[in-house]
């Protein structure tokens, strides 16, 4: 799946959770990527949650370690951890749902079919 380019207090970056940014989400959240966002959507997140959702996807979305490390701890030095919730939700939606342009379920285009 391609990056979601997100517009966040740390400034404009592509952001992808691919499987093994999904296993060490897991495994620093302690709980499933739905989980967590149902989570942080019912506003009962740690602000852990958002810092490694974030991070993670810096990472998956072709940052190094080191970079996104400290680009995490500066915007999250300079703004209040509410302002990352969005941001978090977005990433995490589009990791288990995909683009809101490619959602299932919605009609396909109606072709004639050819006569007999």
């Amino acid at each position: 799946m391609q990056p979601i380019v997100l517009n966040w207090p740390g400034g404009e970056h592509p952001f992808r959770l691919g499987i093994a940014d999904l296993e060490a989400l897991q495994q620093r959240t302690d709980c499933g990527p739905e989980h967590l966002l149902n989570r942080i959507n019912a506003g009962q997140w740690y602000l852990s949650d958002l810092i490694q959702v974030l991070r993670l996807g810096l990472i998956g979305g072709s940052m190094p370690h080191v970079q996104a490390l400290k680009m995490i701890q500066g915007a999250f030095e300079d703004h209040p951890g509410i302002a990352f919730k969005v941001p978090a939700q977005a990433v995490l939606a589009h990791c288990l749902y995909g683009p809101p342009e490619d959602q299932p379920g919605e009609p396909l285009p109606v072709t004639p079919t050819p006569e007999d």
